[in-house]
């Protein structure tokens, strides 16, 4: 091999290994979207370390308490306004939250004591056990009233519980006892695990919440829905709370 041929030689070589260290690159950039945002599908397993606490809160005269009619002198609980206004039960969620690989949590439990549905309000994520249970040595039906999920209607004869699954999520929706028609109580069930339900002061905290911008929401069972945008970081509180006025 000449001196010209053998320089041809090393220019080609020399370009064959420059086209490879190129496709690598290509390869590389590719598989990690080309240095684009990362969207709420790619994040869809991720669970970051933000936190949305704060308060949902009652404006105006809080109802007296009443008596469910026809009831064992059973409170009605569709608005409970606690210490410093809070309103209790209202469900509080990410409405445009990215779909969540995490492990489901342990199963909830919906009982029935002294003829009333306890908790009255419960958010679930789909596909959590929901444990029903009756305390109650007497007779009583549980009628889930689902829009999405198959309807589900059993009975107890007595003490016990079952366990049900719910497949899809849906909004809230009504539970009821057929036997004794004042008992009532909620479930709203999520394709992810960042939502709560309001305590006695209607303070709610939602964790491990990836960074982003959302769309937060406060469902009352009586009450106009509320919805409001808040941006989450990857690390710290954010602060979000809701006002609901009297009807």
């Amino acid at each position: 091999m000449n001196h010209r041929e053998h320089r041809g030689h090393g220019e080609r070589c020399g370009k064959s290994v420059f086209l490879c260290a190129l496709c690598v690159l290509c390869a590389s950039f590719l598989a990690t979207g080309c240095g684009r945002p990362e969207t709420p599908e790619a994040r869809a397993s991720a669970s970051g370390n933000g936190v949305i606490k704060g308060r949902v809160v009652f404006l105006g005269a809080p109802p007296q308490a009443k008596v469910i009619p026809g009831s064992p002198m059973v409170q009605d609980e569709s608005i409970l306004v606690g210490p410093g206004r809070g309103l209790k039960n209202v469900i509080v969620y990410l409405k445009d939250a990215p779909a969540s690989a995490s492990a489901l949590p342990a199963p909830a439990v919906l009982d029935q004591v002294k003829c009333v549905y306890v908790p009255h309000v419960l958010a679930i994520q789909a596909g959590q056990v929901l444990r029903v249970k009756s305390s109650d040595a007497v007779l009583h039906n549980v009628h889930l009233k689902c829009l999405v999920n198959p309807d589900v209607n059993f009975g107890f004869a007595g003490v016990g519980q079952r366990d049900v699954t719910l497949a899809s999520p849906e909004a809230p929706f009504a539970v009821r006892c057929d036997v004794h028609p004042w008992m009532s109580a909620w479930i709203g069930v999520f394709d992810h695990p960042w939502f709560a339900v309001t305590g006695d002061d209607g303070s709610f905290t939602i964790e491990h919440v990836p960074a982003g911008q959302y769309t937060l929401v406060a469902w009352q069972e009586t009450l106009p829905q509320q919805e409001r945008q808040i941006t989450v970081e990857a690390a710290g509180q954010t602060e979000a709370g809701f006002t609901f006025e009297a009807p």
